[in-house]
């Protein structure tokens, strides 16, 4: 009997040591648990550290490169008074486009300037001279003699490779504090907004939430690499400054048409001699068409222009549904030299990018619901 209550005792001791291994055991790895989150945590708030600092060593080396390229630019503009002539004062921004003193500004900038001072970062000023105009695309060329002053341009990027949520970064001079930076990102692509200065819209527009006021109007929208994507052109606002909504003029355009005006001629742009509106959902149901069709619905035509010189017709008519009225009776543009068409937008895009005045383009139509070609020859612009 002795030796059972020992044995018992035994085996009893033997299992109260195997529980209190098995609750330290339990006990060890709830510790290295939490060990282990605190330090994925503070590995986690180390590697966003190391972001942000990249990010703003990034801003700052972007800041201190591009700023001896962009410049401050003050105008004086002379007009009549009742006694005497007065003298009203306008400021904005642009950058060196090549080493010859041509800078980059917008048209709505200098246009009716009388004189045009340069200033730039190092506090050194010139005298500038407006070279060439462009009022559809907001687009200037003043130039600068630099008397011996070295000039960098600054590199431009590829507008087509913009996406919408890509980093923007714009510096100037808004409400005449000088090379000033904000940054943001890329809203949207392809707006089409319309001119300040000339009755035709201005297409492909970038829009970025960067703020952008009055003073940044023809300086530099960059991407996080420090190339020039866009000109800042115009916001949208109530109040006068920044409400997150600015457009810039995308920086290929802006390479198609500054080395015409650096040459003092007028640029080109192809006419065709309509207006027109996107075949969206609601017209299309108006219209009683299939809903895969794509392409611009032909509202208006100019008497005497291309369009109409090669049979375009424009609307004859409307058609409602329970909120709205809708032109109809006008032919449907689906492609242009079988490219496809969706929107204004395309259009406009397309007839600037790739075509000139005096190009043979075909048309193709759907009228009716037949499908044809027609080939227009395009003029150039009216002024």
């Amino acid at each position: 009997m002795k030796t059972l209550i020992i044995i018992i005792s035994t085996l009893f001791l033997i299992s109260c040591t195997t529980a209190l291994n098995t609750n330290q055991n339990t006990s060890g790895t709830g510790l290295d648990k939490q060990s282990s989150v605190n330090k994925s945590q503070e590995n986690n708030k180390f590697e966003n550290l190391k972001l942000l600092k990249a990010k703003e060593f990034q801003l700052n080396t972007i800041y201190s490169t591009s700023l001896p390229s962009i410049v401050h630019i003050k105008v004086r503009q002379t007009v009549p008074g009742f006694f005497q002539n007065q003298e009203r004062t306008g400021q904005g921004s642009g950058f060196i486009w090549d080493t010859e003193g041509n800078i980059v500004t917008n048209y709505h900038v200098v246009a009716s300037a009388s004189i045009v001072d340069v200033e730039f970062a190092d506090g050194s000023q010139y005298s500038a001279s407006v070279i060439g105009l462009d009022p559809n695309s907001d687009l200037a060329i003043i130039k600068v003699n630099p008397n011996g002053k070295i000039l960098t341009p600054l590199n431009l990027g590829d507008s087509t490779n913009v996406k919408v949520g890509n980093h923007t970064i714009v510096i100037g001079s808004p409400f005449g504090q000088e090379f000033s930076m904000s940054s943001g990102i890329v809203s949207a692509i392809k707006r089409t907004v319309p001119s300040q200065n000339a009755r035709f819209s201005i297409p492909n527009v970038i829009q970025t939430d960067a703020a952008i006021n009055p003073g940044n109007s023809g300086g530099p929208l960059m991407d996080i690499e420090g190339n020039v994507i866009g000109i800042n052109s115009q916001i949208i606002s109530r109040s006068g400054g920044n409400q997150g909504i600015g457009f810039a003029i995308p920086i290929n355009s802006v390479k198609k048409i500054i080395p015409t005006l650096i040459k003092g001629e007028k640029f080109e742009y192809p006419y065709i001699g309509i207006t027109g509106m996107d075949l969206n959902t609601n017209l299309k149901k108006a219209l009683e068409i299939d809903s895969e069709i794509k392409g611009v619905m032909i509202v208006d035509v100019v008497k005497g222009s291309p369009a109409d010189l090669g049979g375009l017709l424009g609307y004859t008519g409307t058609v409602s549904d329970n909120d709205n009225s809708y032109p109809s009776g006008g032919d449907i543009l689906t492609a242009i030299n079988t490219i496809p068409i969706k929107s204004m937008s395309d259009l406009l895009t397309l007839l600037f990018s790739d075509y000139s005045p005096g190009d043979s383009v075909i048309f193709t139509i759907l009228r009716d619901s037949i499908s044809f070609d027609l080939d227009i020859t395009l003029i150039s612009r009216p002024q």
